[in-house]
């Protein structure tokens, strides 16, 4: 997936030229995924759903978040949340911990971040003030009229509750009926590879299956590197998500 020079307000922007393109057809994707899961689990139910997540299109163990990560990512969350509502931030780590702290409650994070030493604070305040500079360039201007949304959860349920599926994007802007398109986001602190390119298919499919209309695009931007992906979500695409989806349901049944 090739990287490209544009903030994802320009995306959007650019989306106006596919507005009135044909979406992909996604009423058949149901029917395609129910069968798929009649081929792995026979007419058997399984007494608990298989949850599959994002995370679970993760190849390896490499990429699996450490606590560190995990609290970066957190605190860039919120410091999206803080510039999708234009403010205006002179401590972009303080800002970013307290809404955090405001909003998390009593959690495995927050026993981690309270019991880190002053140098690996500091190291993650520099980290995430660093990381934050990217994400508000490369994120850009977003007009309130787009509808951004940030932390948008989502949760399908397919074969008669046999497989739920559960998706968290990080952001979400237009909608079905904009003009500009609707656009899905994922946001990372690591560099853009094949586990978010497969994390971006599952966003596309999960959103097509929830508002049986597919979104326009789907994107990716790396804090780390500052690159951004944008894909135009077609059939293709749609296809591998569902193939994807029904090879690691697979993975996760011979594992249970």
């Amino acid at each position: 997936m090739a990287t490209i020079d544009i903030t994802m307000a320009e995306i959007l922007r650019d989306g106006r030229r596919f507005a009135d393109a044909p979406r992909p057809a996604v009423d058949g994707l149901r029917t395609q995924i129910g069968d798929g899961l009649f081929s792995i689990f026979g007419a058997t139910a399984a007494h608990e759903p298989v949850v599959v997540r994002a995370s679970s299109f993760r190849t390896n163990d490499l990429v699996a978040y450490t606590p560190y990560g995990r609290m970066r990512g957190a605190l860039l969350t919120q410091t999206l949340r803080l510039h999708m509502v234009n403010y205006s931030s002179h401590d972009p780590f303080g800002d970013a911990v307290a809404a955090w702290r405001a909003s998390e409650g009593a959690s495995e994070l927050v026993d981690y971040f309270d019991a880190i030493d002053d140098d690996e604070r500091a190291r993650l305040a520099t980290d995430v003030a660093a990381h934050s500079v990217v994400l508000q360039q490369r994120i850009g201007d977003i007009p309130p009229q787009w509808r951004p949304r940030t932390a948008v959860r989502a949760r399908v349920r397919l074969a008669n509750g046999q497989v739920e599926l559960r998706d968290h994007v990080d952001l979400a802007i237009g909608s079905i009926s904009a003009g500009t398109g609707n656009a899905l986001v994922d946001i990372t602190s690591s560099v853009l590879d094949d586990n978010v390119e497969r994390a971006l298919r599952f966003h596309a499919l999960v959103e097509s299956l929830r508002a049986g209309v597919a979104p326009r695009f789907i994107a990716a931007l790396s804090t780390a590197t500052a690159d951004v992906w944008r894909v135009v979500v077609d059939d293709e695409l749609l296809q591998r998500a569902v193939n994807d989806l029904l090879g690691v349901i697979t993975q996760l049944k011979a594992a249970a």
